[in-house]
């Protein structure tokens, strides 16, 4: 399936959905029904039969088309499919859980925050004690999306010394969440505390039980690409309500689009959510080994989760009063979009893993700077 039929059938199974979207922000939870319809579309199967890079255009479209309308479904099925389905897949292994969440049966979910843990995921202390020829999972996970209506969750644990991690796919069914958490924004994903103490089979783990640190490192990128996509679909689509409002609200016996100054604050936040979008375009092509640069989805996101924010402000200023009611999605689109400046890695975070890569030898750019300040006497 290319992208515009793949756009189309996502398309079309969301269309169905959106006039029951509002009482999913009032209920606090996503149906399952979603899920399931994505999924018997070929949402997840046709995104992954590319393979993580190769599939990220897919899986660009898939977030874009719910972000516009829901935040939180679009947060919940890429964290299904990017984080929970990809972890599946780059491990291989547990067929039937995969097969599960390539059809819908199976919806998942991801348990790496800790109440003392969050940026600093090394800092984690929920433990994964080898019993036997089973696993035992204690501690506890906080700010876990969709939790109440997943079936599977996926959990980063301690499984040894300070550098031992790994990932285990613990069902849900005997795991009830301690609490749901209100929040900001993205109110239709529901956010759940988590205190495990469980017991899982030695299967359940998943690829190297030391390893799962770097694994999930690897899959987070994955979450900033489509995060990023989010950002740029929303931003995109609160500016041209604002400029549909513009070219038909009259103030001052003139188009509000006739206003110099708030036509070039559009055009001005337009400019800067289509660089973004170029900057997403170049962060999705393959790197070294087949795999995103870690660094250039730490700029994306970190760029996103900024300039489409300004945007949505922007286009929530240009309707005045009416924008900052509930009666028109801007003020659902302004605290939605908040979120993305702490999950999936804070600002702060990305800066770090930035610089990181700032920090390399420049042969070049050294001696000419040693030899401006050579000859300057500094």
């Amino acid at each position: 399936m290319n992208v515009d039929d793949y756009r189309a059938e996502i398309r079309r199974v969301i269309a169905g959905f959106v006039p029951c979207m509002p009482s999913w922000e009032e209920d606090g939870h996503l149906p399952r029904e979603l899920f399931s319809a994505l999924a018997a579309a070929g949402a997840f199967r046709e995104r992954w039969a590319l393979g993580p890079v190769a599939g990220l255009p897919l899986a660009r479209v898939l977030v874009e088309e719910l972000a516009e309308h829901n935040a939180g479904a679009a947060l919940a099925v890429s964290l299904h499919s990017e984080v929970f389905l990809h972890a599946l897949h780059r491990a291989g292994g547990h067929a039937e859980i995969l097969e599960g969440a390539l059809d819908g049966s199976v919806i998942g979910c991801a348990a790496v925050t800790e109440p003392g843990a969050g940026s600093d995921v090394p800092a984690v202390t929920t433990s994964a004690r080898r019993e036997g020829d089973q696993w035992r999972l204690t501690g506890t996970k906080c700010l876990i999306t969709n939790a109440g209506r997943a079936t599977h969750v996926l959990v980063l644990a301690r499984t040894g010394d300070a550098r031992s991690f790994g990932l285990f796919v613990v069902p849900l069914s005997g795991v009830t969440p301690t609490r749901f958490v209100p929040t900001l924004g993205v109110r239709s994903a529901d956010t759940a505390v988590l205190d495990l103490d469980v017991t899982v089979p030695g299967t359940a783990v998943v690829g190297n039980p030391r390893a799962g640190l770097v694994q999930l490192l690897r899959v987070l990128d994955f979450e900033r690409l489509a995060a990023a996509a989010g950002l740029v679909a929303t931003a995109r689509a609160a500016m041209a309500l604002a400029l549909a409002h513009m070219r038909d609200r009259t103030a001052f016996s003139a188009r509000l689009f006739d206003h110099q100054v708030l036509r070039h604050r559009m055009a001005w936040h337009w400019a800067r959510v289509s660089a973004v979008a170029a900057l997403l375009d170049a962060a999705m092509k393959p790197g070294h080994g087949d795999e995103v640069s870690h660094s250039a989805v730490a700029a994306v996101k970190l760029v996103a989760a900024s300039d489409c924010a300004d945007a949505v402000d922007a286009a929530l200023q240009a309707f005045g009063g009416r924008g900052y009611t509930e009666d028109f999605p801007l003020a659902r689109m302004y605290r939605d979009v908040r979120l993305t400046r702490i999950g999936g890695g804070t600002d702060e975070m990305l800066c770090e893993v930035i610089a990181a890569n700032l920090d390399t030898d420049d042969a070049l750019s050294a001696t000419l700077v040693r030899g401006i300040a050579e000859r300057g006497g500094w």
